[in-house]
């Protein structure tokens, strides 16, 4: 019996693994390059080709975000969104002094 089965309401489960974004990387490039072919390859890293062919798709769907470059101003619109944050958090927390203060005052 393989040590990494796990049962279910009587089936068999392989336990769920987390990749690194790395390691999919890593494992669509060598896959594609690999002389064997993929599902070899696949069976050789212990991948499913379900789940390379998925990663492929996603690689080749998001690709284009590699050649996208920020807006320039994006780094100022972040600071200026951070600190209007900050803003409205403390007046947040001016209000609710007050709320809590007038509660106290109309109860005794």
């Amino acid at each position: 019996m393989n040590a990494y089965l796990r049962f279910e309401k009587g089936r068999k489960y392989m336990p769920k693994q987390k990749y690194t974004a790395d390691f999919k990387v890593r494992t669509v490039l060598e896959g594609l390059k690999s002389p064997d072919g993929i599902a070899a390859y696949c069976r050789r890293v212990a991948v499913s080709e379900v789940q390379f062919y998925q990663w492929q798709k996603r690689m080749l769907d998001n690709a284009d975000a590699l050649f996208d470059r920020p807006p320039k101003n994006a780094e100022k619109k972040i600071n200026q969104l951070e600190n209007e944050l900050k803003r409205k958090d403390q007046i947040i927390a001016v209000v609710t002094e007050e709320a809590l203060e007038l509660k106290k005052k109309l109860t005794r």
